[in-house]
């Protein structure tokens, strides 16, 4: 079947900033999912993992801040790490309403395989780039995620 010629405003699309953001997220979750298929981690997953290995104890709405995801999302994953027994929660002694969370011993071993498994997915990922690019691409997105960042977690 022949291919039709691309119009001007598909053409647009599929140069434009906000498309190619989605494809490279779409491509990077793909590759991640992958690449920790074996221990059945999202990418929300690990960041709250990584969060907790590096501050905790934290509330629940103080790592969803860290990790810049909303609260839903946030009890969702605690939730879930927590039923795997990766995270453990307390009670706060200054206020017990609030859960304190920290990594389990299993969540710390979890996460050190989760680490060697992202990197494989993240050389994957920035393949195409040379190590210049690689540091101007991450050096570009840090700073949109710093213009937009309190924008995109609401």
């Amino acid at each position: 079947m022949p291919q039709r010629p691309k119009s001007q405003a598909l053409d647009r699309l599929l140069r434009s900033p906000e498309y190619l953001i989605r494809r490279a997220h779409q491509t990077a979750g793909s590759l991640f999912a992958s690449a920790c298929a074996e221990l059945d981690l999202t990418p929300s997953q690990y960041a709250a993992l990584c969060a907790l290995a590096s501050a905790a104890p934290l509330g629940q709405n103080e790592l969803g801040r860290m990790i810049a995801l909303d609260r839903a999302t946030t009890s969702l994953v605690v939730r879930l790490l927590c039923g795997r027994g990766w995270v453990e929660g307390r009670p706060d002694p200054q206020d017990r309403r609030r859960l304190l969370l920290e990594l389990s011993a299993t969540g710390r071993e979890r996460l050190h395989e989760a680490e060697r498994l992202a990197r494989r997915a993240r050389r994957r990922l920035l393949a195409a780039l040379d190590d210049e690019e690689e540091a101007l691409f991450l050096h570009l997105l840090a700073r949109l995620d710093q213009a937009h960042g309190e924008a995109s977690s609401d």
